[in-house]
């Protein structure tokens, strides 16, 4: 039996077509074989660090101990997260969705382990003073201003990856639930 010569366009094609269809596998040990598992993977976690800061701000009018508590086990998670998104390989040699996500989630950690600490520690006082009011204000303005600005980059980031690789988002549920909680 005789072979035909495969034309090199053909062997171009398919090479082509084998990469573009290639999951990739992160340090994290996590196969990515599409964009929306990347995507998701990504998600799923800000989806229970946000989830978190739900139950956080439930707790801390109930028991402001156990807030505490809570803290500094988030914390601890939080940066277990921000290793295993630091662990996702670029997706096809695009690294900003998942560069907005560990920027994201350091802020949370910082938040948790100063700005909700301190807020907690002024809670703590006997007796309040308007200058204690005040200073928590601030806190919560300055958490609420630099959430904003990574909310945004994240938000940018995700739906530059969206359109790069000709996917559809879907609104976020806890996202909903965030935004009735806090309006």
């Amino acid at each position: 039996m005789k072979l035909k010569k495969l034309s090199p366009v053909f062997i171009l094609t398919l090479a082509v077509f084998a990469a573009c269809n290639k999951p990739v596998k992160g340090t994290n040990g996590v196969t990515y074989k599409t964009p929306v598992q990347y995507n998701d993977y990504i998600v799923s976690r800000q989806t229970d660090l946000m989830r978190k800061v739900i139950s956080f701000s439930n707790a801390a009018e109930q028991d402001i101990d156990s807030a505490a508590n809570m803290l500094k086990g988030y914390a601890a998670e939080t940066t277990t997260m921000i290793g295993e998104i630091k662990g996702m390989p670029p997706y096809k040699g695009d690294t900003s969705l998942r560069n907005a996500a560990v920027q994201s989630f350091t802020f949370y950690k910082r938040v948790f382990e100063e700005d909700y600490m301190d807020i907690i520690d002024i809670r703590r006082k006997e007796d309040l003073t308007q200058d204690d009011v005040d200073e928590m204000d601030r806190i919560v303005k300055k958490i609420t201003k630099e959430e904003e600005g990574y909310d945004k980059a994240f938000h940018n980031a995700q739906n530059n990856f969206a359109k790069k690789n000709n996917m559809r988002l879907r609104e976020n549920e806890v996202q909903k639930e965030l935004d009735k909680e806090f309006d």
